[in-house]
């Protein structure tokens, strides 16, 4: 039985189709890396808006954290 996706093509999404077209030439690995980098930061950015923004919605303090960490001792939480 095959993977399901391993002959199956997805379609492209609208940002997926505007960063092929924007970056349609060769770059240089010096330039991969900067917009490697580039897109890492961007999505870190967004992922530490959405943090804070939990955290305070849910009033999630350092030390609530602390102590759901202790309540629930089968869950693992990395720093």
């Amino acid at each position: 039985m095959q993977q399901q996706g391993s002959t199956q093509s997805q379609k492209l999404n609208e940002t997926q189709l505007m960063l092929l077209k924007l970056f349609s030439r060769q770059m240089p690995p010096e330039q991969l890396q900067k917009l490697r980098l580039l897109l890492v930061e961007f999505y870190d950015d967004l992922v530490q808006a959405e943090i804070e923004r939990l955290s305070k919605e849910k009033d999630l303090s350092q030390e609530r954290l602390d102590a759901l960490q202790h309540e629930h001792p089968k869950r693992t939480f990395y720093s």
